[in-house]
């Protein structure tokens, strides 16, 4: 930082290109990006990826897990003791998958920094690095949507969409949103009109996400809007330009369809540009013209002149950022399929204005990054900026009034600041000095997938390897048997959630939050593939679980800290009665197998209680669906005893039915909870899984 404001560096990058050639193309990508982050030491960095595993993405993850790990170790970034890094990865999820990346490091001199959660809406203190990978669908921390489909009816299916974070730096509050839009499918097509068929289609779609924006319950704040617009010159107006003096010449194929157009002189017939589907070279020119002469090229740049009355940007004094050659020795040339064009860019709304430090020394920095470098076809963009402090009645509106009293984060220095590692909300083992060893990590062991049959093998292997040795050693300490790691016990939960939602006498009490839907389904589309999600779920031999509240287990993907759920939430029973208090969590989570650590294994017959402040994930061997009157009681139930000792339990739970039904003989309840019972462990009625879930 500079004063009281903050430096902050904005960084959008297409980086496909570097997963299809990882072993040459890494190291120059990341030293470039290096030089860049020595170059202007910003206390908040910001990254914005798009495409991340390239087009073979099924057969990259594994580079994917390479990136970031080398990201997270580097000396570059030693410094910066806090990330988040969110993943769009679950290519399994196709209605969902966006592949984008958001990137965020901040460095140990930025004391107060917050992130928003849109489901909760409060700010939440970062701290510690966390990498969110896999299916990010319920991490509510970010807000994601992929495209609907007919804003761009050319294409069949599409990874396009966008990824926005709000932060709060030093009381200064903005949004952050990583935005991928459609590419031009056709030069020819491109070319037809003025603007083209894909201009109008990316106007539209960037319209329906402003206006998203400004509609949404969310405070209006100001925001960054940079990532690959795809934005493309106007072809039309450019080649009636280039070519005024020249002849064409028309090519058709199949269908009576222009295959090809040639220009050439008059007279000898010399060949000057030639068009195609994927092919635009203007030959000896080409270099020249596109990387020479931008300031005569930018004139037909014109798509972003439809949002002047929203969106600004710093003078562009770059070439055109795509398509460069991929070639590693040549980083300057343009390859000769598309009309290059300023596609990346970083792009602010007017109320920016007011946050950027109007200092003559503090002018903002607009660019390419590895300039003669070759950097796949994509040349990131990044623009440099000193953000002010926040002030005035939004800040402290958002900041206080929302999210409450909160511990300040300018308490820690930089000596007594936790450095710590999350992957999907399970700490990473620190070594003793403090460093994780990263070439032990997987971030897909801990990453969670909508269809994981849908994996291709290689992957799935791959990422089944951490638990399957942990399974191995568990079998070996407990001599054997029946056991169930934390995180397949986790899964099962994850599994069961919707199943459980179908018995009866059970109030839906999720808040659903799939911030990657354009269209939030209903409760009963969300319930239809409940049983398609995990086949085993309904088998006998799986314990049940109960669960406090599925919202606050301790799997959840939300930030761990004393401000999470400041507010009692109340859990009402059909009649309406107050039956059940969730207490807000404190501090980190312990998970307990009978006193011992839940990653120890799970054997047959074993009580397992997960805490979580007051949430409870308790899994017996001995069924209790004859239990379910129980799940409107304000008693308290004897849950461990029950497991520990199932006859002493069944009296106990007897006389507890007894006393909340003084009217009732017990023998009466008895036989009326053995009916229930016999009916709903049918594994076809939908209703039991062959365990017990007590609330």
């Amino acid at each position: 930082m500079e004063g009281d404001c903050s430096k902050t560096l904005l960084i959008t990058a297409n980086i496909a290109s570097i997963f299809e050639e990882p072993d040459t193309l890494f190291p120059i990508w990341l030293k470039a990006f290096y030089q860049c982050i020595q170059t202007h030491k910003p206390g908040f960095l910001a990254i914005h990826c798009q495409e991340v595993g390239g087009k073979n993405y099924e057969e990259s993850m594994q580079n994917v897990n390479h990136f970031i790990k080398t990201l997270l170790g580097c000396e570059e970034l030693h410094r910066y003791d806090r990330a988040r890094i969110f993943l769009d990865e679950d290519y399994t999820a196709s209605d969902k998958f966006t592949a984008l990346g958001n990137i965020y490091f901040i460095h140990e001199e930025v004391m107060d920094v917050l992130i928003w959660d849109f489901v909760d809406c409060m700010f939440i203190e970062v701290e510690g690095r966390e990498v969110l990978s896999g299916n990010i669908e319920n991490v509510p921390i970010k807000e994601k949507a992929k495209f609907p489909q007919h804003f761009f009816p050319e294409f069949k299916w599409s990874r396009k969409g966008f990824m926005r974070t709000r932060w709060s730096i030093n009381n200064c509050i903005f949004d952050l949103i990583n935005i991928h839009l459609f590419h031009d499918a056709s030069n020819i097509v491109a070319m037809e009109s003025s603007p083209s068929v894909y201009s109008n289609n990316r106007q539209r779609v960037l319209v329906h996400t402003l206006q998203r924006f400004e509609n949404d319950k969310y405070s209006k704040v100001p925001f960054f809007i940079f990532g690959d617009f795809n934005f493309r010159l106007d072809a039309n107006r450019l080649i009636q330009e280039l070519t005024q003096k020249l002849v064409s010449n028309q090519i058709k194929g199949k269908k009576d369809q222009v295959k090809k157009i040639e220009y050439s002189e008059e007279g000898n017939g010399k060949t000057v540009l030639t068009i195609e589907s994927k092919f635009f070279d203007y030959y000896d020119k080409h270099t020249d013209l596109f990387a020479n002469m931008n300031k005569w090229v930018h004139q037909f740049d014109n798509e972003l002149s439809q949002f002047r009355d929203r969106l600004f940007e710093f003078d562009v004094s770059f070439p055109p950022s795509y398509p460069f050659c991929e070639g590693i020795s040549d980083g300057i040339s343009y390859m000769k399929t598309r009309v290059p064009a300023w596609c990346d860019r970083i792009l602010l709304s007017h109320s920016i204005k007011d946050i950027l430090s109007q200092d003559p020394s503090h002018k903002g920095e607009y660019n390419i990054i590895g300039k003669g470098i070759c950097m796949g076809d994509h040349k990131p963009v990044y623009l440099f900026v000193h953000m002010k402090p926040g002030k005035g009645k939004l800040e402290k509106q958002l900041s206080q009034e929302i999210s409450g009293p909160r511990s300040s984060s300018s308490s820690f220095s930089e000596h007594s600041r936790p450095r710590t590692l999350s992957i999907n909300g399970e700490p990473v083992n620190l070594s003793p000095s403090s460093k994780v060893d990263l070439t032990v990590v997987n971030i897909h062991d801990y990453a969670v997938f909508e269809k994981e049959q849908e994996l291709i093998p290689e992957f799935r292997a791959s990422i089944k390897s951490r638990q399957s040795e942990e399974t191995q050693q568990l079998s070996e300490s407990k001599g054997g048997g029946i056991v169930m790691s934390a995180k397949e016990a986790i899964k099962k939960v994850v599994a069961l959630e919707k199943v459980l939602l179908k018995w009866p006498h059970r109030t839906s009490r999720t808040r659903h939050h799939s911030s990657s839907s354009e269209d939030l389904k209903s409760d009963d589309d969300s319930e239809s593939g409940a049983s398609s999600h995990r086949s085993d779920v309904t088998s006998d031999n799986n314990p049940s679980v109960k669960i406090a509240d599925e919202n606050k287990i301790s799997i959840s993907f939300k930030e761990k800290n004393n401000n999470r759920n400041n507010n009692n939430n109340v859990l009402k029973d059909k009649k309406g009665s107050e039956s059940i208090k969730s207490k807000p969590k404190s501090g980190n989570v312990e998970d307990k197998v009978e006193g011992k650590d839940l990653g120890e294994g799970i054997g047959a017959g074993s009580a397992v209680n997960v805490i979580g402040g007051s949430d409870v994930m308790h899994v017996s061997s001995s069924c209790a669906s004859h239990q379910s009157e129980l799940s409107s009681s304000s008693s308290p139930m004897p849950s461990k005893s029950v497991a520990a000792n199932p006859e002493k339990g069944k009296a106990d739970m007897q006389s507890s039915l007894s006393s909340n039904n003084p009217g009732q003989p017990a023998s009466s309840t008895k036989q009326s909870q053995q009916q229930e019972h016999q009916t709903s462990s049918n594994p076809r009625s939908g209703r039991c899984c062959g365990g017990c879930v007590m609330l």
